[in-house]
């Protein structure tokens, strides 16, 4: 791939290898509250619509955004 390079200067600022641990962890805390919240009430319209209703908000992970490269130069655009 001596070819491949970026098309838009954006790289992301973190050290983390992955938000699967986080989502697994929001997951798990969603389907709890639904299940405790199903058995409490029988309704299905009082389960909160999205996993960010409880709290979790998406920016909260290691891998959190990117930032846009001021200057790039052909070494930051290779991938």
């Amino acid at each position: 791939m001596s070819r491949s390079r970026r098309h838009a200067p954006f790289v992301g600022h973190t050290t983390a290898p992955s938000d699967k641990p986080r989502k697994q962890q929001d997951a798990r805390r969603v389907r709890r509250s639904v299940h405790q919240i199903l058995a409490q009430t029988g309704d299905g319209d009082a389960v909160p619509v999205s996993r960010y209703a409880k709290g979790s908000a998406a920016w909260d992970g290691l891998k959190d955004g990117k930032q846009r490269i001021a200057d790039p130069v052909s070494k930051c655009l290779r991938k």
